[in-house]
């Protein structure tokens, strides 16, 4: 490893963060609008300085050792810092290619997705979101290093380099089959109780606004079956005796085409937050305020 800075070559870290995120030569050639041969030559050229192979050949292509894996993170985050502070401090140009990277669970890729992307092609029609769903434990990560611009989500984690935003307030509501044979036309708490539910897994063990309510209340729910992702709930629900516990939204959209019963949650609950989060070293970048003020005004119409 190197002990000076000026020992290396620091457009050579652009070939090394494309070879990380693409792990082929060719792809990677292609994003850096170089030719494989120049990229291979740096490649070999950054090898040399750094002291460290990098990258294994394989038949599934260029594999990162363990070294590339230590260093990728500081110098993601270090490209990523240089983008915005030698980026555009005005304005963006809205008739230019951009390209903005977003995580959101599958829930709101289904519901809240579509709109937002029709609205935002009103406005710049060359946009590209490239849209992700990450664990809590990995969220955080890649909001630091770069990986990731934003994050729709209505976790809030301990960390005082994240900033918030309030986006739009989600009501729970439970589902169950149109032929459930012991609930028809209402839920009582104590149906609620003694029912069992399909539920997600938890993110990397952190509970979701419903299960710290229920502890609270000191209700239990007998979860039968635990299942990756939200969409895969109302199909489920009305196919088996299970309750589910979804966003209304969701449940609206998807009770005509299951033939789903939707009361309210039986219990007093406030509305679930789903905030904006960003890395507080976004703050100064145009092209994040700018989405950041987008996505408020579309889910927050005046």
């Amino acid at each position: 490893m190197i002990t000076n800075l000026r020992q290396i070559d620091l457009n050579l870290l652009l070939v090394f963060d494309a070879l990380m995120q693409e792990q082929n030569l060719s792809r990677a050639a292609v994003r850096l609008h170089l030719s494989q041969s120049t990229v291979s030559n740096a490649l070999a050229r950054l090898r040399n300085q750094l002291g460290e192979p990098l990258f294994q050949r394989t038949s599934r292509g260029m594999v990162p050792t363990p070294q590339a894996h230590a260093i990728y993170g500081p110098v993601r985050q270090a490209l990523h810092l240089l983008r915005i502070g030698l980026g555009p401090q005005e304005e963006i140009d809205v008739e230019s290619d951009l390209t903005f990277r977003v995580s959101m669970n599958d829930y709101a890729q289904a519901v809240f997705l579509p709109g937002v992307l029709s609205r935002l092609h009103a406005v710049a029609p060359r946009l590209v979101l490239s849209v992700h769903s990450d664990d809590a434990d990995i969220l955080v990560k890649r909001l630091g290093t770069g990986e990731l611009d934003l994050a729709i989500d209505y976790l809030h984690f301990d960390d005082d380099e994240l900033r918030y935003e309030p986006l739009r307030e989600e009501e729970l509501v439970v589902i169950a089959s149109s032929n459930h044979r012991e609930i028809e036309g209402q839920l009582t708490l104590s149906q609620y109780q003694n029912s069992y539910h399909v539920s997600v897994h938890p993110r990397a063990g952190r509970g979701s606004p419903l299960e710290i309510v229920l502890g609270s209340a000191k209700v239990q729910r007998k979860v039968q079956l635990f299942v990756p992702h939200y969409l895969a709930i109302p199909s489920v629900v009305s196919q088996t005796h299970l309750l589910g516990t979804v966003p209304k939204p969701l449940a609206e959209h998807f009770a005509r085409q299951y033939s789903l019963q939707v009361f309210p949650f039986p219990l007093a609950m406030s509305p679930v937050q789903v905030s904006l989060i960003w890395h507080r070293q976004q703050d100064a970048s145009v092209g994040l305020k700018w989405l950041r003020k987008q996505l408020s005004a579309i889910t927050n119409p005046e």
